[in-house]
């Protein structure tokens, strides 16, 4: 009997080591993806968050007073002259916004990062401003960085001022190119989304009507026309009206373009020719284009790796 008692005991006991063991393996198993080899303490990414930003949740956010956040979302409406402030989540993050703000290098514009987001401050904003405001998780791997799309939000936001219907541009002139194999823009962007806007030909005097169709207003691109055609060439302008008086646009001058657009022409000078050590040496890259074409240059030279 004393033997029965004994042997049940030491069973027990063998048991019990091993559920104890096997806690232990699982508390070990939680918590393992939370450190890499070499000892790099890396974050745990929260699975959903993929699927929060597909529902149309966003981490961009507007500062307003005593400390309260407004989530934006597609669009924002707010009033010229009272500084705006974006916050973004994330201890690595890219902005976007209007680009004349880089072409002036406007002043009124910082942004700021911190352990736990960034922020975009915009003084004295006016309907200049309006336009795309975009922010974006930033991922690194050692030196090489690049944007996380699944993390990316954007907002397009209306300084809306009864004076101004129509964003201002810096030219009072602007030329429209028609290409026959794709659409069109005529940029009269306004600066209240409810506005009543109409595109009109100067010569013969008439009012051109979006169907709905071959032609389409977005309040943040302005007039697209989707089959582009010779006879949709001339001077146009458009026409904005909410309470007050109407307003009017720039003029732009369609000019339709029948060569489908291609590659651009790239060519390379350097001078002088022949040189020796110590000596200066220009180096101009030409491109020639499209006038309308986003153009950016990309170096490739002898000894670039050793460069900072």
């Amino acid at each position: 009997m004393k033997l029965w008692v004994v042997l049940g005991m030491a069973l027990l006991w063998v048991e019990l080591q091993n559920g104890s063991c096997q806690q232990i393996k699982r508390r070990k198993d939680v918590g393992e993806n939370r450190i890499r080899p070499g000892g790099k303490r890396v974050k745990v990414r929260n699975p959903k968050l993929k699927e929060v930003a597909g529902k149309g949740q966003t981490l961009l956010t507007q500062v307003l007073d005593k400390g309260r956040f407004l989530r934006l979302g597609q669009s924002t409406s707010l009033t010229p002259g009272r500084n705006m402030e974006l916050r973004c989540k994330g201890n690595s993050i890219g902005w976007s916004y209007p680009p004349y703000l880089d072409t002036f290098n406007d002043s009124r514009l910082s942004i700021m990062q911190s352990d736990k987001y960034s922020q975009l401050i915009l003084t004295t904003p006016s309907a200049a401003d309006t336009g795309a405001y975009s922010c974006w998780v930033i991922i690194c791997d050692g030196t090489e960085c690049e944007m996380d799309h699944d993390r990316s939000y954007v907002s397009y936001i209306y300084f809306t001022d009864k004076d101004n219907l129509f964003v201002p541009s810096a030219f009072h002139f602007e030329i429209v190119y028609l290409h026959p194999d794709r659409p069109a823009v005529v940029p009269c962007r306004v600066t209240d989304p409810q506005a009543k806007v109409s595109l009109h030909r100067e010569v013969p005097p008439e009012q051109i009507t979006a169907n709905g169709t071959q032609m389409t207003y977005d309040p943040s691109k302005g007039f697209v026309l989707q089959n582009p055609s010779p006879e949709q060439q001339g001077v146009f302008y458009c026409k904005a009206v909410t309470k007050g008086t109407p307003q009017i646009s720039t003029k732009y001058q369609l000019l339709y373009v029948e060569v489908p657009s291609g590659a651009p022409l790239v060519s390379l000078e350097v001078s002088p020719e022949s040189v020796t050590g110590g000596d200066n040496v220009n180096v101009t890259c030409t491109m020639l284009g499209e006038p309308e074409g986003d153009v950016s240059f990309t170096w490739s030279y002898p000894g670039q790796v050793k460069r900072v």
